[in-house]
């Protein structure tokens, strides 16, 4: 094996894929050599450790004979392939995918040319010169449309300057809404924000609402308001009401914000596990 791929212990993990994901991307590919989707996807990941030639890390794992490691890393199924940054798993795939589905889950990662122009015109921001580094980002998004992080620094910077709408139009022309679960959290809080920036009275919008109870736009408003108050259950009822009442209502917004909303209070929030399932049995109805 290559100097860029390690089999690793129990023993070794921390040093091998926690240490050095400080350093560097860590791919850690849990296998067993009784699974036959793991022998066909041997070649692929050591062809991409070679290729890539130091870039990242490859570590196996030999789930058989490391059972504890294995369940201490939440893995239930073989293959799996866990992308570590910083100590922290940032990406995965399940199974035997295409060569090309995990390129391209590195390449959104590793640091590519255009993060130089990126780093510039955040430094360019933060001496004052927003005009210049917003010129920049956006010529830099047209140069290298495939570096996520431009976008979604891009994003972030509106945001600060309270533009909201330009955040979500930005985003949501990309791939990062089905993708990306920062860029979800992001558009998500541009249009509560967006939305709050024009919203009337709660107590005005409840009126409406007892006319108009199927008024999606009422409804929306309403929900902002909630979630400046972060009365996250109230909000999620809401946007229940707006996906049974219409699914495809502004292009899905309502689902998409429910998605954020999980996201931000995390998958094992007791309040995201029951909406889950009532998000489910709704659309099962």
């Amino acid at each position: 094996m290559s100097n860029y791929i390690l089999d690793v212990t129990g023993e070794d993990f921390n040093e091998a894929v926690l240490s050095n994901s400080h350093k560097g991307p860590v791919m850690v590919n849990y296998w067993a050599d009784s699974a036959g989707p793991c022998l066909r996807l041997w070649p692929v990941l050591e062809k991409l450790a070679n290729d890539y030639n130091g870039q990242f890390l490859l570590v196996n794992i030999d789930t058989i004979k490391e059972k504890q490691l294995t369940r201490d890393c939440g893995v239930n199924s073989v293959p799996t392939v866990k992308l570590f940054i910083n100590g922290k798993v940032v990406d995965q795939i399940h199974g035997y995918d295409s060569p090309d589905s995990f390129k391209k889950m590195l390449d959104k990662y590793l640091a590519r040319e255009s993060d130089k122009g990126l780093a510039a015109a955040v430094a360019d921001y933060q001496k004052g010169d927003k005009e210049k580094a917003f010129d920049d980002l956006n010529k830099l998004i047209f140069v290298d449309p495939e570096n996520s992080r431009i976008q979604l620094t891009f994003a972030k910077l509106l945001m600060k300057e309270e533009a909201y709408d330009q955040a979500y139009a930005l985003l949501e022309k990309t791939p990062l809404k089905s993708e990306s679960e920062e860029a979800v959290v992001l558009m998500t809080n541009a249009l509560f924000l967006s939305t709050a920036q024009q919203v009337e009275d709660a107590e005005v919008l409840e009126s409406k609402l007892e006319v108009n109870p199927d008024d999606a736009d009422i409804l929306f408003q309403l929900c902002s308001h909630k979630m400046m108050q972060s009365k996250y259950t109230e909000a999620m009822d809401i946007l229940l009401r707006v996906i049974k009442l219409d699914y495809a209502w502004r292009d899905g917004i309502a689902s998409l914000c429910m998605r954020g909303l999980f996201i931000m209070l995390g998958k094992e929030n007791e309040v995201v596990i029951e909406y889950r399932q009532k998000l489910i049995d709704q659309q099962s109805h």
